[in-house]
Order: C-alpha cells, then structure tokens, then sequence
C-alpha cells in the first residue's frame, strides 16, 4: 500500500496557515480515513479514487470546519458521501448494490473503533512523554525520520543489532505502559 503522507496538497500561498493547521489534522488520521473507506469499498483503486476525492473535498470545505467539532468525524463524513456516491453511480451503471443496514452497522463499528483508536494514541502521547532523552530521539529517528536502523546505528555510534534491540525494548516498555493505563481506566 503505498503511502499518502507524500501527498502534495494544493497549497495557495494565501492560505498558508490554513493549509498548516489543515495538515496537521489530517496527516494524523489520513490511514484512518482511508481504512474507513476501504471498509465500504473492497477495491483499492476505487477506494483510492474515492479517498483522493474526499481529501479534495475536505481541504476545498476546510473553511467551514469548525475547530471545536471532531474533525475525523467531519472527514468521515464527508468520506461517507463520496461512498454513497460511488454506490449510487455504480448501481446506475448495474455494476454493484449495496445495503443500507448493513452502512449503518459498519458506521456504528466504524465509530466504536475510531474512539478506541483515538484513546490508544492518546494513551500512547502519554507513555511516550516518559521516554528518556535518548530514547525518545531513537524513536524520533526511527519512526518521524524513517530511519533504516543500519543509518540510526552509524548516527550513534552502534551496530544494527544494537539498534534493534533498542528499539524493541523502547517497543516492550511503550506497549506495557499503554496496557497498565488502559487497565487502570477499567
């Protein structure tokens, strides 16, 4: 699958700090977004085609979003019409058909699964915050940078191995801390 976090988004230089603040919502959920689709809309190139136009939507309408609304929320929904859109089109053309009990059914997982997604990140900002130093610029290295760990090794001084190592206990005791915070709030 490739990746959309290399998407260039039409910027007007007039807008700049819009499209900043329209990134950084976006770019956090944008998978989300897509697996939301990809729910309804089994065939990646569709899918694609209908993500593709729900983030032209989503950045075109930004100036309506309100930021106190959830805007996951706001671009699921907008996803769900381009959806509908592409049922609609498709049932003209005889080519699929599609049941709204079972839209609302995935709508309401759907929902259930992004508020869980959304605490697990949550929960994962805060364990992360109790990251060394040093292990928090491993972290940054490895997953901000895209880092391959035979270049973070050679950054530090290190063998691959090592750096692996590293980073899987990093990942044991990040994984620890969001079960004990998850279990501790019942």
């Amino acid at each position: 699958m490739r990746s959309y976090t290399k998407y260039k988004y039409p910027v007007d230089p007039e807008k700049k700090e819009n499209s900043d603040h329209f990134l950084s919502l976006l770019l956090p959920n944008q998978k989300g977004i897509l697996g939301y689709i990809l729910s309804y809309v089994p065939n990646f190139a569709d899918a694609d085609d209908i993500f593709q136009n729900t983030l032209s939507i989503l950045w075109k309408k930004f100036d309506q979003y309100k930021p106190e609304t959830d805007f996951v929320a706001w671009s699921l929904t907008t996803a769900r019409f381009e959806i509908m859109n592409y049922y609609r089109k498709s049932k003209k053309e005889g080519k699929l058909h599609f049941d709204e009990t079972l839209q609302t059914k995935i709508d309401e997982e759907s929902a259930t699964a992004s508020r869980q997604f959304n605490h697990r990140m949550e929960t994962l900002r805060e364990c992360i915050k109790k990251l060394t130093p040093d292990d928090l610029q491993l972290v940054k290295m490895r997953y901000e940078q895209e880092m391959p760990f035979t270049k973070i090794g050679q950054r530090l001084g290190i063998s691959s191995p090592a750096v692996l190592k590293k980073v899987s206990g990093i990942h044991g005791r990040l994984i620890r801390c969001i079960r004990l915070k998850m279990a501790m709030e019942g």
